[in-house]
């Protein structure tokens, strides 16, 4: 008699055993569970055989692609840990990621090789690049010859469910993202537990779109499909004009979109076959009357949920719809062992209704943050993760997510750290400080906006928006770089000298000729 699975190794030969010509990946490149199963056992070998031990990293810098997963399982195979980097990065981000990660190999593809070409100099842990495809490129392997002539035998290495099989990088308030440490065990029981709150089966099928080096699309998206024996579709990112045609055609029944997904959905002409999909259930937190039109619409269940990348379990809402409360995220999946508590800012308990930060604790909280004790001991302590956000508890246990209290900008999916965006405007030397704060943007929830003051030498003539969005590319990924600009004599502040963020947010709902719109100016350029 079979144990429960307690790894991801465990959960794929599982898996294997009880459908191993079932479809695991569907499309262009299908794959069944028995030949998924094949190529890890390949590439686990072929990272030992590069000198890879247990314990090592293996750094992802890949679009969604079936290689992406096959390389989790593979570390998860033999111990290694994986490290996913944001495509997005630019050469000093993600050389950032692989230098403090202390990646041993780097897994990419053509189009990033000569950004590994910029950072391997300055990663002295990186013992060999291997890419997808590749031309003529030297110092580095293709994908083919990095597993020319391996074995498919089970390589034959202990791991257990408590040792670290992830790091992560999120953004913070500091001004470099943290590594947070996710176990074997997180991996497994978070998923599970996530598909069974959502009654995913072996009959569902994902539509993927969104990036699989997020926990979103990798944990509760994939690994939870893969828990259950389901299928799924990968797509290297979101097209509206494919979506509908990707849902009919593959007959996928689920997805996880965010937020910003289903208002571009719904902002699409509406046709007349729209209630005709397969889609049955989208995980999404909408607002009410968001989330009512996208379900009228398409004819679907949306469910809201919360977790964050420092811990993967899931707060989920009811499948039941007579039991849910729109605008909350939902209940705790797992409840005997996933507790959900709201403070106050002098750490006493919140009474239900009651503003608070969010306070969870579960088996699949992270390990802390990498070679960052100080941060750790910040966001674990007594056995509960303080996660920075706020929100509060109705009467009956559903979680309402309310805000940040981290000073982060949500922009669509992805968290910014306004202080990283200010240590970049802030080393130009004709800028004397800024400050970043979100603004309202009806499509992406929040954009960037920057207030700056220059040095008395500089003007907006001699510093214009342009040199300082262009100075910005060269530091950031695209995603960070401010939508908006506005230049300032001063910046509010409080008695102790801290800008007063709060005050700039209060004065962005008041128009202003002085702010300049990145999205505008480059489209009257075009017009030109």
């Amino acid at each position: 008699m079979s144990h429960p699975a307690t790894t991801l190794r465990e959960l794929l030969r599982e898996r294997v055993r009880k459908s191993a010509a079932s479809p695991l990946l569907v499309g262009e490149r299908p794959l069944s569970y028995g030949a998924f199963a094949r190529e890890v056992h390949r590439a686990a070998n072929a990272v030992l055989r590069a000198g890879v031990k247990k314990g090592d990293k293996i750094a992802l810098l890949l679009p969604n692609c079936p290689e992406f997963l096959v390389i989790v399982f593979a570390a998860a195979e033999i111990g290694a840990v994986f490290v996913p980097v944001n495509t997005a990065f630019t050469a000093e981000e993600a050389g950032y990621v692989l230098d403090h990660s202390e990646s041993a190999l780097l897994i990419t593809t053509q189009a990033f090789l000569p950004l590994a070409d910029q950072i391997r100099g300055n990663c002295p842990h990186l013992q060999r690049v291997i890419s997808l495809k590749k031309d003529n490129e030297p110092g580095c392997l293709s994908w083919d010859e990095f597993l020319f002539d391996v074995s498919a035998d089970l390589p034959e290495v202990a791991v257990r469910p408590g040792e670290i099989a992830s790091i992560t990088y999120t953004s913070g308030t500091t001004d470099h993202p943290k590594g947070v440490m996710l176990t074997q065990y997180s991996y497994l029981f978070a998923p599970q537990k996530r598909a069974e709150a959502l009654g995913w089966s072996d009959q569902d099928c994902a539509l993927v779109v969104l990036p699989l080096f997020h926990v979103n699309a990798l944990c509760h998206t994939a690994l939870a499909l893969i828990s259950v024996g389901g299928s799924m579709l990968l797509r290297e990112k979101f097209s509206a004009s494919h979506f509908w045609h990707d849902v009919r055609e593959y007959r996928a029944t689920t997805s996880s979109l965010m937020q910003t997904i289903p208002q571009i959905l719904l902002n699409l002409p509406e046709r007349a076959d729209d209630a005709e999909n397969p889609l049955r259930l989208v995980v999404a937190l909408l607002a009410p009357e968001l989330h009512r039109r996208f379900e009228e619409r398409f004819n679907l269940t949306v469910v809201p949920t919360y977790s964050l990348t420092e811990d993967i379990l899931s707060v989920v809402g009811p499948l039941d719809k007579a039991r849910r409360k729109l605008g909350s995220c939902g209940l705790p999946v797992a409840p005997a062992v996933h507790k959900l508590r709201i403070l106050s800012e002098g750490g006493a308990e919140c009474a239900p209704g009651q503003l608070g930060e969010i306070v969870k604790q579960s088996p699949a909280v992270m390990k802390g943050y990498y070679k960052n004790p100080q941060a750790t001991s910040e966001a674990l302590k007594n056995g509960w993760l303080y996660t920075g956000d706020l929100g509060y508890l109705d009467g009956d246990g559903f979680l309402f997510f309310v805000d940040r209290k981290k000073d982060m900008v949500k922009r669509g999916d992805e968290n910014i750290s306004s202080e990283e965006v200010e240590r970049v405007l802030n080393s130009h030397p004709l800028i004397a400080e800024s400050a970043v704060i979100g603004v309202p943007d009806p499509i992406r929830q929040e954009e960037v906006k920057a207030c700056i003051v220059l040095k008395p030498q500089a003007t907006p003539e001699t510093l214009p928006p342009e040199e300082i969005w262009d100075f910005c590319q060269t530091h950031l990924a695209p995603f960070k770089i401010p939508r908006y600009l506005e230049y300032r004599e001063s910046l509010p502040k409080t008695p102790s000298s801290k800008i007063q963020k709060s005050a700039l947010r209060e004065e962005a709902r008041l128009r202003s000729q002085t702010v300049f719109d990145r999205t505008a100016v480059e489209k009257s350029k075009g017009q030109r």
